[in-house]
């Protein structure tokens, strides 16, 4: 019984660590795409749009520690134990002294028990009664005495093993729940910090368009003799050059 409260422990903190493990890799797999995705718009737009070199170390770092953070789903080789032990352990329910049955040693016990009361009831007159089948009893009783003990105690052995290494393996499982429950957390911050950085980026990008904008009406206001082109910056080849938030990806794109 005793083992198997331990093994009902054991099979509950294993549920707990595999359902985590499967929510941090979704997690991950969602995170780690976001970011790719990211840093590939990032880099379409930086040569003539919005850059900042502070921001895209630190999304280029989120990337690695998301790397990182992905060691802590990998629960096989404890996944591999606990199968391993819960084998066992079922083996171990399907032997005969698992539970009580009609053992060797109590027939033995029993069919003693009848010849003595067999034995009991004859006449005093019976000076001499044959007493064979008692005599083969208790040798058949020494001979089997050996063998059950030997073959309970083993069973026994096997018991007290696996009840260690649950006991052993606990510990393990509750590492790597919090190595799990950390990356988490690791992760979802990342995550904020990512999603206030870009909603930081389009601030910044919706300023300078409204600013462009405003000095853009002021040139169309002024003298018919000056071109508005003539404040705008020129490209190498005489062109105008391009917006500088021309290439931000639409909305739709995200």
């Amino acid at each position: 019984l005793s083992l198997l409260r331990y093994n009902a422990n054991l099979i509950k903190m294993k549920n707990n660590m595999v359902s985590a493990s499967q929510q941090l890799k979704a997690k991950l797999e969602f995170f780690q795409q976001s970011i790719r995705l990211d840093l590939e718009r990032y880099s379409d737009q930086m040569a003539y749009g919005i850059s900042s070199e502070k921001m895209l170390k630190a999304w280029k770092e989120m990337e690695e520690k998301a790397s990182q953070c992905a060691q802590a789903e990998d629960i096989g080789y404890l996944d591999e134990q606990i199968m391993a032990l819960h084998t066992e352990i079922v083996e171990l329910q399907k032997s005969p002294y698992a539970r009580r049955q009609g053992e060797v040693m109590e027939s033995l016990e029993q069919r003693a028990i009848d010849l003595y009361k067999q034995l009991k009831t004859r006449p005093p007159d019976h000076a001499y009664s044959d007493s064979t089948d008692m005599v083969k009893i208790i040798v058949q009783t020494v001979q089997s005495q050996d063998r059950v003990l030997k073959e309970r105690f083993g069973h026994l052995s096997k018991l007290l093993g696996c009840k260690q290494k649950i006991i052993d393996l606990l510990p393990e499982i509750e590492v790597a729940l919090n190595n799990i429950k950390e990356a988490d957390n690791s992760v979802m911050q990342m995550q904020g910090k990512r999603q206030r950085e870009i909603w930081h980026l389009l601030k910044i990008a919706c300023t300078q368009s409204s600013s462009r904008s405003l000095v853009s009406s002021s040139l169309e206001e002024g003298p018919a003799s000056t071109p508005a082109a003539t404040w705008l910056p020129q490209s190498s080849s005489g062109n105008t050059a391009p917006h500088p938030l021309s290439s931000l990806a639409a909305p739709e794109d995200g």
